[in-house]
């Protein structure tokens, strides 16, 4: 099937593109491999750039855009579907493309899969074009297929749209985050050898946390630091909070890290913590991280927040309220656990194209 993916070139502040990350190019070039052909169209609202490229066998086009003057896109996106005749256009990453794929699907008669990556109401679509809510909403309730990024999602907003609704949730690359050897690890990040590590692989302290997880999480880290004082916490990837003291305190920040570096960090860790408070946004998101702490077999300490609940559910010792005493405590119970088998195979790239293929077909 000929299928136009519309997206935004920008997820979690990072580039799809040249980083080769996230949903987009992953789960796509996946469902490339079970015979689709696939063009993936990315607004770019930052570097304005217009290119193409080769992708992982996709054909990817990135094409400036200016929200207050979408003109030059939306001409783009339309003579790109009258020469590629696509069979499916798949929206994702942003509600205003789930709003532009529909209208342009149906000027052209073709079906529309519209992907919910987030809880799409916190998005600044939402706040910035006026009526907006409704015009999604309407479009939800009209589109082909919906997908969701978890079940906590699907469970929001199942009763405004049409019986086609699905999870499609994130999932992790098999060949980069997979368990490796703890030593050689912490050699290759310059960590120490024989001390407890925390780790937190992930972006900290942006406007949906407000800086509630870096609080939450170093009050954590000092209660057990108080105890084991041979403990550091490590952390890699973007910080916007940036009253923290990294010299002190057996604080370790890495920076930012290709994914290769952060699946390091996540096996040269004792425990991996994933510290998110409960709101609008983490309440039916599915962090990537979840799933490549997993993946690294490394103990996992998790706030029971949305669909983390439901897979950690039966791992009882990782999952934690949103509170230094209760995460330090969880922390405490796997420091010395050694790997992991939290047998999850189901949620590779891999897997999880399947699934959307069988939904496609």
């Amino acid at each position: 099937m000929k299928i136009l993916v519309l997206t935004s070139r920008y997820t979690a502040l990072r580039d799809i593109i040249d980083e080769d990350f996230g949903r987009q190019t992953r789960l796509f070039s996946e469902l490339k491999r079970l015979g689709h052909e696939i063009h993936m169209l990315c607004a770019d609202y930052k570097k304005f750039e217009s290119k193409k490229i080769k992708l992982h066998g996709m054909d990817v086009s990135s094409v400036p855009f200016n929200v207050f003057f979408p003109f030059p896109f939306l001409m783009t996106l339309n003579k790109t579907i009258k020469k590629e005749k696509p069979q499916l256009i798949i929206g994702s990453g942003d509600p205003l493309w789930g709003v532009v794929g529909y209208y342009f699907s149906r000027k052209f008669e073709i079906r529309f899969l519209y992907d919910l990556h987030d809880n799409y109401e916190v998005y600044q679509s939402y706040r910035m074009i006026p009526f907006f809510k409704y015009i999604d909403k309407y479009v939800m309730k009209r589109v082909d297929i919906v997908t969701t990024v978890s079940q906590t999602l699907k469970n929001k907003i199942k009763r405004g749209i049409r019986k086609n609704a699905f999870v499609i949730p994130n999932g992790f690359e098999p060949s980069v985050f997979k368990p490796m050897n703890k030593e050689q690890c912490r050699k290759k990040l310059g960590l120490p050898k024989s001390a407890k590590i925390i780790a937190y692989a992930g972006r900290i302290g942006g406007k949906f946390e407000k800086n509630q997880s870096i609080i939450v999480l170093i009050k954590a880290f000092e209660i057990v630091r108080n105890k084991f004082p041979d403990t550091y916490l490590t952390v890699m990837g973007q910080w916007a909070y940036k009253d923290i003291n990294w010299k002190h305190r057996n604080l370790i920040f890495l920076g930012s890290g290709d994914q290769k570096k952060v699946a390091m960090l996540i096996n040269a860790a004792d425990v991996a913590v994933v510290p998110n408070p409960d709101n609008d946004f983490t309440r039916y998101c599915f962090p990537y991280k979840i799933v490549e702490y997993m993946a690294c077999k490394t103990p996992v300490v998790a706030t029971d927040v949305g669909d983390v609940k439901l897979l950690l559910e039966k791992h009882k010792w990782s999952l934690c309220r949103f509170s230094p005493g209760d995460m330090a405590d969880k922390i405490i119970r796997n420091l010395n656990k050694g790997k992991v088998d939290y047998k999850i195979e189901e949620y590779s790239w891999k897997n999880i194209a399947k699934r959307l293929d069988k939904i496609i077909k």
